[in-house]
């Protein structure tokens, strides 16, 4: 008995493992859509990507996103700036739905971001200036069509992203968004990485995934550069 109880357990953790790989491998798989045109009068976008009440506000689990408080002041900043340029704002939520979405997230983040709970929402402290809210079911945010059809009405050929996480969703979003020939830059203080949490003795300087950026030919800026 105690052998099949052993066996039993780690089948579990054998499909665990599997749940994780696989789920890290789709947020991170970017997606191709049709290029964007040559516009007369093309336009900004702010990108706010996964600031939710699950991942930063009070229904996130303890260890999620350190120092969130400061990132949701430099973000809200960015918002406003961005507002005042007559730069889009748009909110993008990530959002599983379905069983096989609700089954990965309780697999995997301990049934985060489920769509129609509260902690799928914008975090409350977060600056609200439109009502442009996209839900997404995987990183890229692109994988919502609505996006692309949003953007493209609004002739907008240059993206700003800012928000959750620069090695998954943002990373993800991003060359998502130079497949459609978006010109795209990272708000470098106002993206939050998951090692903030647990970089507890060093300072995490996402300077790894800077590096990728850059091959990649994501720019990178300050807040004060928008």
């Amino acid at each position: 008995m105690k052998k099949l109880l052993i066996g039993f357990i780690l089948i579990l953790l054998c499909i665990e493992v599997v749940l994780v790989i696989s789920t890290f491998i789709m947020m991170m798989k970017a997606t191709r859509g049709t290029q964007i045109a040559e516009y007369k009068n093309p336009q900004k976008a702010l990108l706010v990507i996964d600031i939710q009440e699950d991942s930063t506000g009070t229904t996130a689990l303890p260890f999620f996103y350190k120092g969130n408080s400061e990132f949701i002041a430099r973000v809200n900043n960015v918002i406003e700036n961005a507002n005042k340029k007559n730069i889009l704002i748009l909110y993008i939520k990530q959002e599983f739905d379905g069983l096989w979405g609700k089954t990965l997230s309780w697999a995997v983040f301990g049934g985060s971001d489920i769509k129609g709970s509260p902690g799928a929402e914008v975090d409350r402290r977060v600056t609200m200036l439109s009502n442009h809210q996209f839900s997404k079911p995987w990183g890229d945010s692109f994988h919502n069509p609505k996006l692309d059809e949003f953007l493209t009405a609004h002739q907008v050929n240059e993206l700003y992203l800012a928000g959750l996480d620069p090695e998954v969703c943002v990373y993800a979003t991003a060359r998502g968004a130079l497949n459609r020939r978006y010109k795209v830059s990272v708000v470098t203080d106002a993206i939050l990485s998951w090692r903030d949490g647990i970089c507890v003795w060093t300072k995490n300087t996402n300077e790894s995934i800077f590096e990728k950026y850059r091959r990649d030919g994501i720019k990178l800026i300050s807040s004060k550069e928008i």
